[in-house]
């Protein structure tokens, strides 16, 4: 028979010790949101804070900066509906993780976010080809209980076959502006044909587009092969589109996260001739004029 005294005990530590972490993550919400004073970052790392917080394993710090980076542009240029996209889907934890995501960022912006799923579904294609990487990528690895996942997920639309195939009828189907995409298929050859998405009609894209690349750290990773090969390849050959790492990024997502690696992994395709790039995006929230404005307040006397 379980003590009484060590069982009252025991309830009251475990009170204080949630009381202690409610405060904690309380003063790193606030934190955030007061850290950058003429920026979206602050409103932004706060409301990110609050989905990995009330869904800890569930969702991905990954696609869930870049749900909201995507959300927050299209609210503020306008836009009702947009697309979020992970190429590379295998067991599909990835894909419930983005359509959790999507799930509870939709409510803070009032904006609807399409999911959707690229996959062969039979695994990687075999890689002989140096670019690929056949050091490291095995064809057939990765393959997807395809009837299991669909079981699993909500939300998203699972796109199976040959990305060749399936990409331009997925846009020939018009999906809402394409606001974030995951890229994990590995293979240089499948990356270049995953970044064709970018050329895709103006009013199919979001004028950014942020984009998570999974397979350009570590290992073997080189500018001359795999994922970053075809990054400079499409830089190359796209005078008026440009995929950029985001500099300094580490600075500016929420402190629990700046040394991790995937803020190295997170770019933002530029794309120049959209409408929309020269469009004010909401980034900057106090503008030139209104700090000026309060420059020539009178000063306080100190007392």
């Amino acid at each position: 028979m379980k003590n009484p005294s060590q069982v009252l005990a025991r309830k009251t530590v475990n009170k204080i010790r949630r009381w202690l972490n409610g405060d904690v993550e309380a003063a790193e919400l606030n934190d955030e949101l007061h850290r950058f004073h003429n920026f979206a970052y602050g409103d932004l790392n706060h409301k990110m804070l609050t989905i990995m917080n009330e869904a800890p394993g569930a969702v991905r710090p990954t696609y869930t900066w870049g749900v909201l980076q995507a959300a927050y542009l299209a609210k503020t240029l306008g836009y009702q509906r947009i697309s979020v996209i992970e190429f590379g889907v295998a067991g599909g934890n990835g894909l419930v993780s983005l359509e959790e995501t999507a799930r509870r960022v939709e409510p803070m912006f009032g904006v609807a976010i399409d999911v959707y799923g690229f996959d062969t579904g039979e695994g990687l294609p075999p890689a002989d080809d140096y670019r690929d990487m056949p050091n490291i990528y095995t064809g057939g690895t990765y393959r997807m209980d395809e009837e299991g996942l669909r079981q699993r997920l909500t939300k998203a639309k699972l796109i199976i076959g040959d990305i060749k195939l399936t990409l331009p009828e997925f846009l020939k189907s018009k999906p809402a502006p394409v606001g974030f995409i995951s890229v994990d298929v590995d293979l240089y050859t499948s990356t270049v044909d995953t970044l064709k998405i970018l050329d895709a009609d103006a009013s199919l894209l979001l004028p950014r587009v942020h984009c998570y690349f999974d397979d350009i750290m570590g290992c073997s990773c080189a500018e001359f092969l795999g994922e970053r090969l075809a990054l400079n390849e499409f830089n190359e050959s796209h005078p008026r589109a440009k995929i950029s790492p985001i500099f300094g990024l580490w600075n500016y997502v929420p402190r629990r996260y700046a040394g991790e690696i995937w803020v190295h992994m997170i770019y933002m395709a530029h794309l120049l001739d959209h409408p929309l790039y020269c469009a004010d995006d909401g980034m900057v929230t106090r503008k030139s004029e209104d700090l000026k404005t309060e420059s020539r307040q009178p000063l306080a006397m100190a007392t």
